[in-house]
């Protein structure tokens, strides 16, 4: 298994409720997703993630699509500010990337810039977690790489990612 895949076990995971006084947060809906493209374009730094707001789009199109694994709706969510997405995370049912990995698999978590801070990410984080464990899953996965800055690093950590083993 690569080394740059994290796992939390869930049964013993520190994870407390996902509350925001900030945004609120609900379920991610295909419907979301022009408006969702708008905060992942800003969340990453060029060359990352997608390189234009177009390709953004797409990206956000081809999630809700299936293209990068069956999307768990129910451990999907978005942060809305006054009904405009600033943050979301998608989980899929596994890994498309990690043959051998079992079980759901954060595919993206991203707050606009403008919105970070907050403790957007760790509530979204939180409520993929404790939605994974509600429908019987034992672990959740994740793949940091170049756009994983340190902050998010220290947040997986504390939420119980570990390297595997």
């Amino acid at each position: 298994m690569p080394s740059d895949v994290l796992r939390a076990d869930l049964q013993h995971a520190d994870f407390t409720p996902a509350v925001s006084s900030y945004a609120d947060i609900c379920q991610a809906e295909s419907s979301s997703s022009a408006a969702l493209a708008d905060a992942y374009f800003a969340a990453y730094p060029p060359g990352i993630a997608a390189g234009t707001l177009e390709e953004a789009q797409s990206e956000m199109e081809e999630t809700f699509a299936h293209e990068f694994g069956q999307l768990l709706e129910n451990a999907s969510f978005v942060a809305l500010q006054q009904g405009t997405p600033i943050g979301a995370i998608f989980v899929v049912k596994k890994s498309i990337w990690d043959e051998g990995l079992l079980g759901p698999f954060i595919i993206d978590l991203f707050v606009d810039p403008r919105h970070q801070g907050h403790g957007l990410g760790r509530t979204l984080i939180a409520a993929a977690m404790s939605a994974c464990k509600k429908h019987g899953a034992d672990t959740l996965s994740l793949r940091i790489g170049d756009g994983t800055s340190g902050a998010a690093l220290e947040l997986y950590k504390r939420l119980g990612f570990r390297e595997l083993a």
